[in-house]
């Protein structure tokens, strides 16, 4: 998983960079004061931020599994009842056939939930506030989706995937089916950009009015409720985005043209993302 972590690291970076030097050509033919960029500021920094969140998450496991204990100490404790509580989780998502999806669906999580936590962080900026960084989760989350559709149902069964039944209705469902792939990536995108972005943009804005006055000598700083629920947003996010690309491999993998493997899957599933399904084929497909 920590090799995973620098891995998907680097194909975000290439992604954020790649569409950062568009964007800027884009601004830099267009017209003069105006700009059409997608990051608020370099792309480099942005890149910089997530690099710090993948040196955080490699640096915290290498420390974690350098000596492996069979009576583990607290660090490693700790981590192992996060991973596996979250394996765990995602697995019930997925089904027990998914358990090759696991792994990057946990990096997901952990990788987005400590780039929005670093928004809350002085001096760091959250790396998921910038389009350009959701966009190219988003981007290596469907061409993973994608791929395994390849792998499960091969070329011929893939295409038949976007043909749908019945036949005759084939050059429709194909549009379709091809405009609701695109959508997936821009609804990643928008969504977990307008929440961090907006959460990062409140704090600031509460933090510019100044300092509270509790009591005498107690000082509250007006953001810090905000900053609290920040946390808890930076979480659901996080959780958010893994939850969906898990809905979406499932739909792309399963082996029937219906989707009740997928009804099935999301009605084992916690009572969370029974809720979140409503562990039915078409909440399932909704996602």
């Amino acid at each position: 998983m920590v090799r995973l972590a620098g891995a998907l690291g680097v194909a975000v970076s290439l992604a954020v960079l790649l569409a950062g030097r568009l964007a800027a050509e884009e601004a830099a033919h267009g017209a003069e004061g105006e700009s059409t960029s997608l990051v608020h500021g370099s792309p480099w920094l942005y890149v910089a931020m997530s690099w710090i969140a993948i040196i955080l998450l490699v640096g915290v496991g290498a420390v974690a599994t350098r000596r492996l204990q069979k009576v583990p100490g607290r660090l490693q404790n700790f981590l192992e009842l996060v991973v596996g509580s979250l394996e765990q989780f995602f697995l019930d998502v997925v089904g027990p056939e998914g358990q090759r999806h696991v792994p990057i669906l946990v990096t997901f999580f952990l990788y987005i939930l400590v780039m929005n936590l670093m928004g809350l962080v002085p001096f760091l900026k959250p790396a998921t506030s910038t389009l350009n960084m959701t966009i190219a989760l988003a981007l290596v989350a469907i061409i993973y989706v994608q791929i395994q559709g390849l792998l499960a149902h091969g070329f011929l069964g893939y295409v038949k995937h976007f043909l749908g039944e019945p036949l005759w209705l084939a050059p429709l469902m194909f549009i379709l089916h091809v405009i609701g792939e695109i959508a997936k990536p821009i609804s990643l995108a928008i969504r977990l950009f307008g929440n961090i972005f907006g959460e990062e943009t409140v704090i600031l804005q509460l933090a510019l009015l100044g300092p509270l006055a509790i009591g005498a000598y107690k000082l509250l700083p007006i953001q810090f409720p905000m900053f609290v629920f920040g946390v808890f947003t930076s979480v659901v996010q996080a959780l958010v985005f893994a939850i969906l690309v898990a809905a979406y491999i499932v739909l792309m993998t399963a082996h029937d043209d219906h989707g009740e493997h997928t009804a099935e899957s999301f009605e084992e599933a916690p009572g969370a993302v029974a809720a979140w399904g409503g562990g039915t084929k078409e909440a399932a497909e909704a996602i």
